[in-house]
């Protein structure tokens, strides 16, 4: 029989590059730091953590570096029953340029790297319905054959009535055109129950710059829960049982590499016991504000930390 997982986190697998620390330039710096990275591993490495049985379904290189994110991750205590070798395309790399105030810079290379080669024969349909929740992001729907084969494992996890949850993680420079990106996002959001998007990603992905307006606009889409994480100030939420805000954690902030990955792995985490019987809708506030801070606390952790996993708690 094949073993289960809570959580199938699907998408991008990279390897990040950070400077010893904040402050130096990538111009200046000699020496990097290696850590795993792409949104969905993050938050695999992060629910591992926590103790939630997690899987990544991806593609890396046929590298060493591709070796390293599988043997890491499996360190971790993450699945990788997922994780396949593309013949050919690379794993992905980003060098992280990481400001005093903890802001990132980013330079990417991947043209394209293994993950986004990913197609429809790779996505393992049974790895898909074992699992309770499938996560994922818009990354791997910027291009093909990536895009077709995202599709197919949402469709499958569907199908079998698991619960869709997306961080799109919005990053304009992965797309060739804006129309398509448009209609891409637009489908994401109509076909997910569990939503987080980021401040930022209000005017791309809601059409509005207004927290309030922009939630209620990805509710009236389809989605049963929708989450904007709004930094050192915490975040807002709308969902069936109705809107609030939930203050965030003040913390000594190195880098904010991540934080949004850590919101999403603690949420899960404190989600799942909670959805054991019950749907999104059957929350009561309170269950869900309790997810919320969980959610806070774990990516306030994360920025105090120079990468994206370092500072992901361990339970």
């Amino acid at each position: 029989m094949l073993r289960s997982t809570d959580v199938l986190c699907f998408g991008e697998a990279l390897i990040d590059f950070f400077p010893p620390a904040p402050g130096q330039t990538l111009v200046d710096c000699d020496v990097y730091h290696r850590q795993l990275g792409g949104a969905p591993t993050n938050v695999a490495v992060g629910l591992a953590r926590l103790g939630v049985p997690v899987g990544v379904m991806t593609l890396v290189g046929p590298d060493d570096f591709g070796l390293y994110v599988r043997n890491k991750l499996a360190t971790e205590g993450v699945d990788v029953r997922g994780v396949g070798t593309h013949p050919s395309a690379k794993t992905g790399i980003t060098f992280v340029e990481v400001a005093v105030d903890g802001h990132r810079r980013f330079l990417f290379f991947r043209h394209p790297s293994a993950d986004q080669m990913i197609a429809e024969d790779d996505v393992d349909a049974d790895l898909v319905k074992a699992a309770r929740i499938f996560h994922f992001g818009s990354s791997t729907l910027s291009k093909q054959p990536a895009r077709d084969a995202t599709w197919k494992a949402v469709a499958i996890a569907k199908s079998h009535g698991r619960l869709i949850s997306c961080d799109p993680n919005w990053r304009a420079h992965l797309w060739e055109d804006r129309a398509t990106a448009r209609a891409e996002l637009q489908r994401l959001t109509e076909c997910v129950d569990l939503i987080k998007i980021s401040e930022e990603e209000l005017v791309e992905i809601a059409g509005t710059a207004d927290v309030e307006k922009g939630a209620a606009e990805i509710r009236r889409r389809g989605a049963t829960l929708v989450l904007v994480t709004l930094g050192e100030k915490g975040a807002y939420y709308d969902a069936p049982l109705g809107t609030g805000w939930v203050p965030g954690v003040k913390v000594n902030v190195v880098d904010t590499t991540g934080a949004g990955d850590g919101f999403v792995a603690g949420l899960l985490a404190a989600l799942l016991p909670k959805l054991s019987e019950r749907s999104l809708v059957e929350l009561s506030r309170a269950e869900l504000e309790s997810a919320v801070v969980r959610g806070n606390w774990v990516g306030a952790q994360v920025v105090t930390q120079l990468g994206a996993t370092a500072g992901l708690p361990r339970v």
